[in-house]
């Protein structure tokens, strides 16, 4: 079974939400939810609950945008670092060292930075990867489903064409009431 939890902060602020995906997990339930921003999931959670969320999903999709920069960075920091050699001359003696330093794979600036249609993945134990999307709109698939979605919506309107309208449908229960003797919900003389 699968829970899709959209826009989670504002329409799925469920109280036991981490209680269940600690618990409901062995029982075969999967949970995929979304919120725009951090800030939301606390402030909706509280900080530390929306921290145990976190600690319990098991893979992030981040996209670009993000204002936040603590969070930014907290995701930088999971993504971890990469060592990477430091070459030093020195002239008079002719001398060269090399040392590593360790620097972020993604700083967070370039997570905020991420171009529309690709996201930044963190599965489990996997290294992190920056996925390439596409809209199911994209090519011949997304010209077929906006086709049958066009089509769709001219049924519905052909069918709310043969429909009689709301007003008018109040304009003849008035004129019913009037002629039956009701006005105004009394009887008249």
């Amino acid at each position: 079974m699968l829970a899709s939890l959209d826009e989670l902060p504002s329409t799925a602020p469920l109280p036991t939400l981490r209680t269940r995906m600690a618990n409901e997990r062995a029982l075969g339930i999967s949970f995929i939810y979304a919120a725009q921003t951090w800030r939301q999931l606390a402030a909706i959670f509280g900080d530390q609950e929306a921290k145990a969320l976190f600690g319990l999903t098991n893979v992030l999709v981040m996209f670009g945008g993000s204002k936040d920069v603590a969070f930014n960075q907290e995701v930088s920091d999971l993504v971890g670092t990469v060592r990477v050699p430091r070459t030093t001359w020195q002239t008079g003696r002719g001398g060269r060292s090399i040392s590593g330093e360790d620097i972020p794979i993604l700083r967070g600036e370039e997570i905020r930075q991420l171009p529309e249609r690709q996201a930044l993945v963190i599965a489990e134990n996997s290294k992190p990867i920056i996925a390439k999307l596409t809209r199911c709109l994209d090519g011949t698939p997304g010209r077929t489903l906006l086709e049958r979605q066009r089509a769709a919506r001219e049924r519905v309107a052909a069918a709310r064409h043969c429909q009689v309208s709301a007003d008018a449908r109040a304009t003849a229960a008035l004129v019913a009431a009037q002629r039956g003797g009701l006005t105004d919900g009394r009887r008249t003389p």
